[in-house]
C-alpha cells in the first residue's frame, strides 16, 4: 500500500538534515493551496518548503505556485514572517510534529498526525492562526489563545535498551512481534518490518517467545535503522510501476524496486508528486461533473420557459377565436382613427403597430395590420415552436441526466479503487500466501530471492516446509507457532508450491509435493557442494501428499474496513472468505487479459459486483500463476478475508 504520510522516523531523519541547510535561510514568499503551505526558500535541494498537516514536510523541486495564498493561515504567515530568515527546525518529542522557528519568535507548527493542523503561534505561545480550528476532548484550538500540541509521544523507541525494549515487548498484548513494536513502543510499521528482517527473526513470533539475545539483536536492527536515519539519504520503493514509499533507511525488500536519492526531500518529493497526479484524475471527473450538473440546470430551465411560454400563446390564440368578433371589430376600428375604439383595447403602439387587446383578463398582442385569422394563425404556429424547442430542451435535458448518471458511477467507482488501493497489506502479502482452514498462515516465495529470505529468515524448526517436485517452485513455509499442523491443512498449502510451480506453464495435470519439518532444512551443503541462491537442503524422510491437481481457486473477500482482497488457494480455502471466486487451470490466455476476465466473471457471480470492479486488475495479474483459463465461476460464501489465528496447542508435529 502506497504511504500517505510521514512517520515519527521520517519526521526525525527529515528535521536532522534540514537543520544544516535552512537555519539561516531567508523566506521570500508564502503560498497556500488548500491546506498546502509553500515557503520559497532555498534549500539543500529544491526551492519550496512544502508543508501539508496530516501529510508532509519536505523541500520541492516540483511545486509551482497558481497565485497569492488562498488561505488565512498563508495571508498570516506572508504578513508576519515574509522576509525573515529561519531560525530553528524541531521535531517535538519523538512524534510526527514539526517546528518551524522564525527570528521574530513566531513558530510554523506542522501537526503530521491524523486530523492535525498547520498553526502559527506567536512568540508568546497565542494562535495567531490555523488551517483549522477544533474543541476536542484533548485540546481546543481557538484564534488568540494558547497553542496547545495534541497527545504526543515523548521517547524514542530506536534508543531504548535492549532490557527496556525486552519488556515492553513481552508485556504487549499484541498478537505478533510487528504489531507490538508498532503499538507498544510506537515504531512506524515500515521499520518495525525492517528491524525484524534485518534481526532474522520471525514477524509472526509472539511477543511472549521473545529472548534475551533475540531482544539484543532487535537492538541492534532498530539502532542501525536509526543510525541510517540521520544519514539524511532518502529510498524510495517502487512497486507495479509507481512510488510506494519513501524511507529514510535502505529497506531489504527483494521484491520491489528501492532507488536511492542523496536526500530524503527528492524521494518525499518523488512520492507525493507522484500521489498528487493521481488525485489529478478524480479533480478532473468531479470538475466534468459540476459542469453536468451546470448544463441539467440550464436545460431543465430552458425547457419549463419554452413550455410555460407556449402554453401562454396557445391561451391568447385561444382567448382570440373565442372572441373573433370583437377583436376584429376593434383591429378595423383601430386602422380608421386610432383613436378611442372599444373598452377591450389596452393600448395600442402607432411605430410598431403593437395593439394590446384585454379579452376578460387574458391579455393578447396582436398586430394592427393583421387580421384575427392571421393573428390566431400565428400564435399557435409560435406555440409550436416553442413546444418543440421545449421537447428538444428535454431531450438534452434526459441526455445529460444520463451522462451525469454514468459519470457519478464512474467518480463512485473510482473512490472505491482508491480505497481498495490504499487499503492496508499485510506484511505477508508480498508473498504468495493463504490462511488455512484452521487458521495457519503460509507463505511461498515469488523468485529465488523470497526462497532464500523465507528460509533463512522466516523457517523455524517446528514449521512446515513444503515444496513440488519441480525446479522452480516456491519454498512454502506453514507457521506452526508451536501447535500441530492438521494433514488437510498441509494439503492446502500444497497448492501454493504445486500451483506456481513450473509445472503450471508446462502444462501438467498433477504434481508431486512434499512436506518435512523446518529443522530438516539447511542452508549448509555437504562439504564440497555449492547451493545457489533460493535452493536448500532437505535431510531425513520427506512426506509426500496426495498428488496436488493443477487448478487454482482465486476470490474476492472483503477486508475488516470491507475492502476488497485478492485470495487464492484450494476451493476449500477461497469458496468461504469470498464474495465470488473462479477455478484457474493452465491455459493459454495472457495473464493480463486473463485478470481482467476473471474479475468481469466474479463481479457477474458477486452479490457486489462494484466491490469486485473496484481492484485493480494487476492485483489479480499479480496473484496468477501464469498464462491460464478459467474453467468456472461461482458466488462465494463471503465470510470475509481469513486472518492467521492458529489455535493455542503445546505439540509441534503435523498429524
Amino acid at each position: 500500500m502506497a504511504r500517505r504520510s510521514m512517520s515519527a522516523l521520517d519526521v526525525f531523519a527529515w528535521v536532522s538534515a534540514a537543520r544544516s541547510y535552512l537555519v539561516g535561510e531567508r523566506v521570500d514568499n508564502i503560498y497556500q493551496e488548500g491546506n498546502l503551505l509553500a515557503l520559497r526558500v532555498r534549500g539543500r535541494y529544491g526551492d519550496h518548503l512544502l508543508a501539508e498537516p496530516s501529510v508532509r514536510v519536505h523541500m520541492s523541486s516540483r511545486f509551482r505556485p497558481q497565485g497569492p495564498p488562498e488561505g488565512g493561515l498563508g495571508r498570516a504567515l506572508r504578513d508576519t514572517v515574509r522576509g525573515q530568515r529561519i531560525t530553528d527546525i524541531k521535531q517535538v518529542g519523538f512524534d510526527r510534529v514539526v517546528e518551524v522557528v522564525f527570528e521574530s519568535g513566531h513558530r510554523l507548527i506542522v501537526e503530521l498526525l491524523p486530523r492535525g493542523v498547520a498553526a502559527l503561534v506567536t512568540p508568546s505561545g497565542l494562535l495567531q492562526a490555523s488551517t483549522s480550528y477544533l474543541e476536542a476532548k484533548d485540546r481546543v484550538l481557538r484564534r488568540g489563545q494558547q497553542y496547545l500540541y495534541p497527545p504526543l509521544r515523548l521517547d524514542d523507541p530506536f534508543s531504548l535498551p535492549p532490557g527496556r525494549l525486552l519488556s515492553n515487548i513481552v508485556s504487549s498484548r499484541a498478537s505478533d512481534l510487528v504489531r507490538s513494536l508498532v503499538l507498544s513502543l510506537g515504531i512506524p510499521g515500515e521499520a518495525a518490518e525492517e528491524a525484524i528482517r534485518r534481526a532474522q527473526l520471525s514477524p509472526t513470533m509472539k511477543p511472549q517467545d521473545l529472548t534475551a539475545q533475540q531482544a539484543e539483536l532487535l537492538f541492534q536492527s532498530l539502532r542501525s535503522i536509526r543510525e541510517e536515519a540521520s544519514a539524511g539519504r532518502g529510498y524510495l520503493v517502487i512497486a507495479g510501476g509507481r512510488p510506494v514509499e519513501a524511507d529514510p533507511f535502505r529497506p531489504t525488500v527483494s521484491e520491489a524496486e528501492v532507488k536511492e536519492f542523496e536526500t530524503l526531500d527528492e524521494a518525499l518529493d518523488e512520492l507525493f508528486s507522484a500521489h498528487a497526479r493521481e488525485a489529478s484524475a478524480p479533480s478532473r471527473l468531479e470538475a466534468e461533473r459540476q459542469r453536468l450538473l451546470r448544463s441539467l440546470e440550464a436545460a431543465k430551465r430552458e425547457s419549463l420557459e419554452y413550455a410555460q411560454r407556449a402554453e401562454e400563446l396557445e391561451a391568447q390564440a385561444n382567448a382570440l377565436a373565442s372572441h373573433y368578433e370583437a377583436a376584429q371589430s376593434a383591429i378595423e376600428c383601430i386602422r380608421r382613427k386610432a383613436g378611442e375604439c372599444s373598452p377591450i383595447v389596452k393600448s395600442f403602439n402607432r411605430s410598431s403597430g403593437d395593439l394590446v387587446l384585454d379579452l376578460e383578463g387574458v391579455e393578447v398582442r396582436v398586430k394592427v395590420y393583421e387580421d384575427v385569422d392571421e393573428a390566431v394563425k400565428r400564435l399557435y404556429r409560435e406555440a409550436g415552436e416553442l413546444r418543440a424547442k421545449s421537447q428538444r430542451a428535454a431531450s438534452a435535458e434526459a441526455e445529460v441526466k444520463e451522462r451525469l448518471a454514468r459519470l457519478e458511477e464512474e467518480l463512485r467507482l473510482q473512490e472505491l479503487r482508491e480505497r481498495a488501493r490504499r487499503r492496508k497489506r499485510e506484511w505477508y502479502e508480498r508473498y504468495h500466501w493463504l490462511v488455512t482452514s484452521s487458521g495457519f498462515l503460509a507463505i511461498g516465495g515469488r523468485d529465488a530471492d523470497q526462497n532464500e529470505s523465507i528460509v533463512r529468515k522466516y523457517l523455524r524448526d517446528d514449521d512446515i516446509f513444503l515444496h513440488a517436485d519441480v525446479h522452480g517452485a516456491p519454498a512454502v513455509v506453514v507457521f506452526a507457532s508451536g501447535c500441530s499442523v492438521p494433514k488437510g491443512d498441509i494439503e492446502e498449502a500444497a497448492v501454493l508450491t504445486a500451483a506456481y510451480s513450473k509445472a503450471w506453464k508446462g502444462g501438467m495435470g498433477h504434481v508431486n509435493v512434499y512436506w518435512v519439518m523446518g529443522s530438516q532444512v539447511s542452508k549448509s551443503p555437504p562439504a564440497g557442494e555449492y547451493l545457489t541462491k533460493g535452493a536448500f537442503m532437505v535431510y531425513g524422510k520427506k512426506n509426500y501428499v496426495q498428488p496436488v491437481r493443477l487448478e487454482l481457486y482465486l476470490g474476492v473477500a472483503l477486508d475488516e474496513e470491507g475492502l476488497p482482497v485478492v485470495v487464492v488457494g484450494p476451493k476449500s480455502v477461497v469458496a468461504p472468505q469470498s464474495l465470488s471466486y473462479v477455478r484457474l487451470v493452465p491455459g493459454d490466455e495472457k495473464v493480463e487479459e486473463l485478470a481482467l476476465e476473471a474479475l468481469e466473471a466474479m463481479a457477474k457471480q458477486s452479490p457486489s459486483p462494484d466491490l469486485v470492479r473496484s481492484l485493480d486488475p494487476s492485483e489479480v495479474a499479480a496473484r496468477l500463476p501464469g498464462r491460464g483459463r478459467i474453467a468456472g465461476a461461482w458466488r462465494g460464501e463471503g465470510r470475509g478475508v481469513r486472518r492467521p489465528s492458529a489455535p493455542p496447542c503445546r505439540t509441534s508435529s503435523a498429524g
